[in-house]
């Protein structure tokens, strides 16, 4: 190859490698910001009957760049959801190897000190369904605190922070692990109910992937949960949590038959709209300043 040739090739080269370069690192930042819930992106209902099973998964496969459909049709509104699940020291969480769904007290602490001295409102998921479905606005910085599964942890840990600075919390309860090794009890959740700080929302009877079954398997779960929380709170339970994030259109269509009003998944972002109200947007919050989420 001629020597003129050989570096005609080589600065297309290194022109290629530079352009790759700054493309893969802008696909990044917008990832990045995917993720701090500062891109509001979320699909209305899947396209096929397994496309959208466990969106963790999802998340994690995607490439830099790689950002799910953008549906903000109907009438949207700007409503952050916070994501929690365990309430314990960090230490002890390492033990029980639960550290990436964990929240240490202090740090917890911390995280609903902000809230109020940032003068965020708290406030219930029947609220924002109903200002979703009547088109109704909600309390300037409205915002949801949602706690999963329904662990010992929080009572113990978190409920005495939820009453200090008076935060109203949802509970998403999987009323099968009520009573177990490391579940709250019920005259817990009741101790927790006449708070009148917890709204508690169906997370199926024994915290069941409902994109996955049969159909009488799925009833079973969503009706069993229902059931128990109604019979053991008062409450009427019209809302609905995806166990592992997981969900399909078979999942929702159930859920619709059952009379259920809204539903929460794991996709990350602040914005719901009415077009997914089945499949509203929740954001995971670890052992970091409020801050550092976009709030």
């Amino acid at each position: 190859m001629k020597e003129s040739n050989l570096r005609a090739w080589q600065v297309l080269f290194l022109f290629v490698a530079v352009l790759a370069y700054f493309l893969l690192s802008s696909g990044r930042v917008h990832n990045a910001k995917f993720f701090r819930g500062q891109t509001m992106y979320s699909p209305a209902l899947c396209k096929a009957p397994d496309s959208c099973i466990d969106i963790k998964r999802e998340e994690k496969s995607l490439k830099p760049g790689a950002l799910p459909t953008q549906i903000q049709s109907g009438y949207c509104i700007s409503v952050p959801v916070l994501l929690y699940h365990h309430i314990r020291p960090q230490a002890e969480a390492a033990l029980k190897k639960q550290s990436f769904l964990n929240v240490d007290p202090g740090f917890f602490d911390l995280q609903m000190k902000y809230l109020t001295e940032h003068g965020y409102n708290t406030i219930f998921a029947d609220a924002l369904i109903n200002s979703l479905k009547t088109h109704s606005p909600l309390p300037e910085k409205s915002i949801l605190v949602t706690v999963d599964d329904g662990y010992r942890d929080f009572f113990t840990n978190a409920f005495p922070i939820i009453q200090k600075y008076g935060i109203k919390v949802n509970l998403m309860i999987a009323t099968g692990l009520i009573g177990g090794e490391d579940g709250m009890s019920w005259d817990q959740i009741n101790q927790i109910k006449q708070s009148g700080l917890a709204y508690f929302v169906n997370h199926t009877w024994s915290h069941y992937a409902v994109s996955n079954g049969s159909a009488d398997k799925i009833q079973y779960e969503i009706q069993t949960g229902k059931k128990q929380l109604e019979e053991n709170t008062g409450q009427s339970v019209n809302i609905f949590a995806y166990p592992y994030g997981s969900f399909n259109n078979n999942a929702i269509s159930i859920l619709q038959s059952n009379g259920f009003s809204g539903a929460f998944s794991t996709i990350p972002g602040f914005l719901q709209c009415d077009s997914y109200i089945m499949t509203l947007h929740r954001n995971h919050v670890g052992n970091a300043p409020l801050s550092s989420y976009g709030l």
